[in-house]
């Protein structure tokens, strides 16, 4: 479901000339008049103001202005123009070439401290990240653009970056997470009085409720962003609202409160002569009318949408045939300039063709060299990655094997200890209480058999406590959730850390190789908690989504440094050992509120 794009041009006066259908050489020489001092500050404007309008002069602007920046050792210049260089990149897709030059900017601004300028550095970062679905990385960029803009009390900064981090949860399909930050986001935008970040954000929550297959309660999200874009005059928002309002009730069957929606937003968009906004109104209709059995009008709606589309099309392709014309006519004037020259310098331009085409002969050598070598690098890089999967799988059996074998073993000796060393223990109290209530014995005796009583008494709890932690009867005879549960009761009975859990969305029993699997994971991450975090609340999560077994572990305590964890092995490795046995996945990161945050992820069968 698409969303209200906000445009804003800004006129930067003093370059106000060059704004339109200027070539870059011609837009260099009018800066040529400034001292380099001040021409990369100049630069640096037009591109902020133009980057969106004239793309491919702003990359030769913030280039030209990166080479000055360089030469004179402007580092506050120079950031920035890092900045609009990796922005450039992004828009046109090269992600990579875009996150060097924000890395470039963010070190400078990291030496000059300039932390208003780091905080729209990670935020840029996160962008890239998330476009590239590394999800973690966006999260953690993200996180540290927000800190920054708390620190700061940048307002519409702590309300997007929240608003963003909500995008990323909502991305990695933890609906419930993503809810939270974006309430968290619509808060603080009430708050600030911000009112087309409240709309942003409550957008947001009806799409991920529609999503959810909650129409009424997205409605409600869509009915407030509608009035918010109203409050603000934004006819585009405006009408985006309507069509999501509708939308929804189409999908309750409320067809004709429905069409009131699509009706009064057809009327804007047919004012503002806006394409796109069109074709998605038809469309909607064309869908109701077919849901309605209506198949006349659905046919009809299907045919404008169709034309609107078309539309569209022909737009692009008007500014295409616009550019290429441009193009044309620019060569035809310098074909005219050629044919004035003398014959001299024909002369010279035969050369240097002949030059380019002995230039091209060598590049279609070395390209076919560099192609040669290629495929037969691939080919071996195929035989690696064969190698590489028999041994992966190879160490992920004997993994499973060795895991196996652990829990038989702990079977075992559990077993053992309670039905052989436990009973024999028993036998010998109800021995020892029968020969006090036979023999005649001294009362100092009788004492002493009392002590050796009470003795053995601990003793045969001492091994059913030890028999139920080597394998807790209560995981085998009642499951996964009242297991954790048993398990954090005793854990947490005896200290001063408070602890909540909550499961959601689970009916029935799995696997016991994920049940075991997932309950020591969870055993290990409380023992960490309870020796080195020094937290006082710990919240765990147990959840069923999709075919996704989800545990979250979360504490406020003092967070980690995942050098020093490794270093010290304090049970990353079997819990990474126990993850992998069950084809699972396993992050730690920083909590969002403090401390840390594990997460678990295990495939299941519905």
């Amino acid at each position: 479901m698409e969303r209200k794009v906000l445009l804003f041009i800004f006129l930067f006066s003093l370059l106000s000339s060059v704004m339109s259908g200027i070539l870059p050489d011609s837009l260099m020489q009018r800066f040529e008049s400034y001292h380099d001092s001040n021409k990369t500050t100049l630069i640096n404007s037009f591109v902020q103001n133009n980057y969106r309008s004239h793309p491919d002069i702003c990359m030769t602007a913030i280039m030209e202005s990166i080479s000055i920046g360089e030469k004179l050792g402007q580092a506050k210049s120079l950031a920035h123009a890092y900045s609009l260089a990796g922005v450039l990149h992004k828009n046109v897709g090269d992600y990579s070439k875009a996150l060097e030059f924000h890395h470039k900017s963010l070190k400078i601004n990291q030496q000059l401290n300039d932390r208003r300028a780091l905080a729209s550095n990670y935020n840029d970062i996160g962008i890239i990240y998330k476009t590239l679905e590394q999800f973690d990385k966006a999260l953690e960029s993200y996180t540290l653009a927000n800190s920054l803009a708390v620190e700061l009390d940048l307002k519409k900064g702590i309300v997007m970056t929240l608003n963003n981090i909500g995008t990323i949860y909502e991305a990695k399909k933890l609906d419930q997470a993503a809810i939270d930050y974006y309430n968290r986001a619509y808060n603080k935008a009430l708050e600030y009085h911000i009112i087309d970040a409240q709309a942003i954000v409550l957008n947001n929550l009806g799409e991920i409720y529609a999503t959810q297959g909650k129409g009424s309660l997205a409605r409600d999200y869509f009915r407030q962003t509608l009035k918010l874009d109203q409050t603000t005059g934004d006819l585009i928002g405006s009408v985006y609202s309507m069509i999501n309002i509708a939308n929804t009730l189409t999908g309750s069957k409320e067809y004709d409160s429905a069409i009131i929606f699509f009706t009064e937003a057809e009327k804007i968009a047919l004012e503002m002569k806006a394409n796109q906004l069109l074709y998605n109104i038809y469309n909607g209709k064309a869908l109701l009318f077919e849901e309605r059995s209506d198949y006349k009008m659905a046919l009809k709606n299907f045919r404008l949408a169709s034309t609107f589309q078309d539309s569209l099309f022909n737009e692009n392709k008007q500014k295409q045939l616009a550019e290429v014309e441009a193009r044309f006519e620019a060569e035809k004037k310098d074909h005219e300039i050629k044919l004035l020259k003398q014959d001299t310098l024909i002369k010279e331009i035969e050369i240097q063709q002949h030059k380019a085409e002995r230039i091209a002969l060598i590049s279609m050598l070395v390209l076919g060299s560099i192609i040669i070598i290629y495929l037969v690098k691939r080919h071996r890089t195929k035989q690696l990655h064969e190698f590489n999967k028999h041994l992966l799988k190879q160490k992920e059996n004997h993994l499973k094997a060795v895991v196996e074998a652990q829990e038989i073993e702990r079977k075992r000796i559990a077993k053992d200890l309670h039905d052989g060393i436990g009973q024999q223990l028993s036998g010998v109290r109800l021995g020892m209480s029968g020969l006090i209530e036979k023999l005649p014995i001294a009362n100092d005796i009788n004492h002493k058999i009392k002590e050796l009583s009470d003795v053995i008494d601990h003793t045969i709890q001492d091994v059913r406590t030890l028999s139920h932690q080597m394998m807790p009867r209560v995981l085998q005879e009642d499951g996964l959730i009242p297991a954790i549960s048993d398990m954090l009761e005793k854990s947490f009975r005896y200290s001063t850390i408070q602890y909540n859990f909550e499961h959601f969305g689970i009916t029935s029993r799995f696997k016991e190789g994920i049940e075991i699997g997932l309950y020591r994971i969870c055993q290990e991450l409380i023992n960490n908690i309870i020796k080195h975090s020094g937290a006082n609340h710990v919240s765990v999560q147990l959840l069923k989504s999709g075919k996704m077994l989800v545990l979250l572990v979360e504490d406020n305590g003092k967070g980690f440094e995942m050098e020093r964890l490794k270093s010290k092995g304090i049970g990353l490795m079997n819990i990474t050992s126990r993850v992998e046995t069950i084809k699972g996945e396993f992050n730690l990161e920083p909590s969002p509120e403090s401390g840390t945050l594990a997460t678990i992820r295990i495939p299941v069968e519905d």
